[in-house]
């Protein structure tokens, strides 16, 4: 039950080009042949009673190219916008929506700021706790995705894009739109600048043998875009991903307080398996947390 399993990568070319593009979240492969180096295999004479030690050195072109091909084959890294990231099998959904279109899909290192906003946002009223505490890890880790022995952490969003006109459908075949998408292409920003991220859910679990098969799930959708199928379809996705990842149980646990998510997840199938007395204090008063969870 885990993204990477413990031990999996035994070529130390792969392991440190794994473990370095996990730690960075998005990178080219010029960063990588500059930032990957590994023992030369030969040893080396130190001074008198001091042993001897083996220096590093960058792996040849032709066996970082092929320890990148060789990640991708086996589904641990994929290429997007010229830049390797952690793979994610999942594929994208489109939602029809008031005014346009929402896109769901595994999240880029480039969504990051725009996850932790929609989640602001959505724990603006102070019930969504949980939501809150994720902003806050997000905004303090170094990449969003994680995938190594030690936990698995995935976000996937729902990105709305405004519906277009005919004039500016036309536009977009000229030369201005292929101006910009040059320019979104040479930054990394991985799809559409007019791309606004709506939803996320993000899913956190421990690599301890005990849990590895339950995973935390945070879900939210900013106000506007509410009782349009956003949420269920992002929660129905997360799920089925989950399930596929090998996932037998996903929870939840918020605020009594916060009856809108409770409902929620109760319509989408969700049961309680008991509260936590006064486990908040908000506005100062005690509240409980009731536990919901599924099995995917």
């Amino acid at each position: 039950m885990s993204m990477y399993p413990p031990g999996s990568l035994e070529d130390d070319v792969q392991r440190r080009v794994y473990e370095y593009v996990e730690r960075n979240g998005a990178v080219t492969p010029a960063e990588l042949a500059r930032s990957i180096e590994i023992d030369d295999g030969r040893a080396h004479s130190k001074p008198a009673r001091s042993g001897t030690y083996t220096e590093t050195v960058a792996p040849a072109p032709d066996e970082l190219r092929s320890s990148l091909e060789a990640l991708q084959a086996e589904g641990y890294l994929t290429e997007v916008d010229g830049k390797f990231r952690v793979a994610l099998e999942a594929t994208t959904t489109g939602l029809e929506c008031e005014d346009g279109v929402v896109t769901i899909r595994p999240a880029y290192e480039e969504d990051r700021a725009g996850v932790v906003e929609t989640m602001r946002t959505v724990a603006a009223d102070g019930t969504y706790v949980v939501a809150e505490n994720v902003a806050t890890e997000l905004e303090r880790e170094s990449v969003l995705v994680r995938a190594n022995e030690e936990r698995s952490r995935v976000c996937f969003v729902a990105e709305f894009e405004e519906e277009r006109g005919d004039e500016a459908t036309e536009e977009s075949n000229g030369s201005e739109a292929a101006e910009s998408d040059a320019e979104a292409n040479a930054s990394g920003t991985g799809g559409d600048e007019d791309g606004e991220i709506v939803g996320w859910l993000h899913l956190d679990a421990p690599e301890l043998p005990s849990l590895r098969h339950t995973a935390e799930v945070t879900v939210g959708v900013e106000p506007a875009f509410r009782r349009q199928g956003v949420g269920s379809t992002l929660l129905e996705y997360g799920l089925e991903w989950a399930a596929g990842a090998g996932y037998q149980k996903v929870y939840q646990n918020v605020p009594v307080t916060n009856e809108a998510a409770i409902e929620f997840l109760e319509d989408n199938g969700w049961q309680r398996e008991g509260e936590h007395e006064g486990q908040y204090c908000l506005d100062g008063e005690f509240v409980d947390e009731i536990m919901l969870a599924t099995w995917p």
